[in-house]
């Protein structure tokens, strides 16, 4: 049992304290980051979110989901990730030599081996927050016309006049017109001020 006390004696007693005081504070600092940041995002997004308010509400949040919320995960990873390297730091692991070229390395190999996906990804991003289509609305994408039954970050499904279903890479959708808006267009200008 004195062989304990003095153990814990020795451990309070040394730099453990003062380095989990440390790595606390860098965690609520980076935390108080990580709001802000999103704080910001949410402000600098919500002028292109407010184009869908004539969708129905579960589009309108499935959209809000994807258009704020992979700009705050990432955010959120970039913030963790160094605040985990500088924590690791403070208590005495040598980041710069080990950690960091294996991260790089890894980020490197995964942006190589996942390159059309991240591209299909990146495009289905752009497309929601354009919010070029929705499911539900026809459109003509390329050659083919249809309506829009799925739209992924990684894809969207078409169903055409004929019943085929095509699945159409986000990467490769160019061309967009959006049939559905251009007939509500035409219904309110026609109907236009009494």
């Amino acid at each position: 049992m004195q062989g304990f006390i003095e153990y814990m004696q020795g451990v309070w007693g040394g730099p453990l304290p003062g380095q989990l005081i440390r790595a606390i504070l860098v965690a609520a600092v980076f935390e108080l980051l990580a709001f802000l940041a999103g704080r910001a995002i949410h402000r600098a997004l919500s002028a292109g979110l407010r184009r869908d308010a004539g969708r129905e509400p579960s589009e309108r949040i499935r959209r809000r989901r994807v258009v704020e919320g992979i700009p705050l995960a990432l955010c959120r990873v970039l913030l963790y990730a160094i605040a985990l390297l500088m924590i690791l730091r403070i208590f005495g692991l040598p980041t710069g030599a080990e950690v960091l070229p294996v991260l790089g390395a890894t980020l490197l190999v995964a942006l190589v081996l996942f390159k059309g996906p991240l591209r299909d990804c990146a495009h289905g991003y752009l497309i929601c927050y354009d919010n070029l289509y929705a499911p539900g609305d026809r459109v003509t994408i390329g050659d083919l016309t249809g309506t829009v039954t799925e739209l992924s970050l990684r894809a969207t499904r078409l169903r055409t006049g004929d019943g085929r279903e095509v699945v159409i890479p986000n990467s490769a959708v160019t061309g967009v017109t959006n049939l559905s808006r251009a007939e509500a267009a035409a219904k309110r200008q026609a109907s236009g001020p009494e």
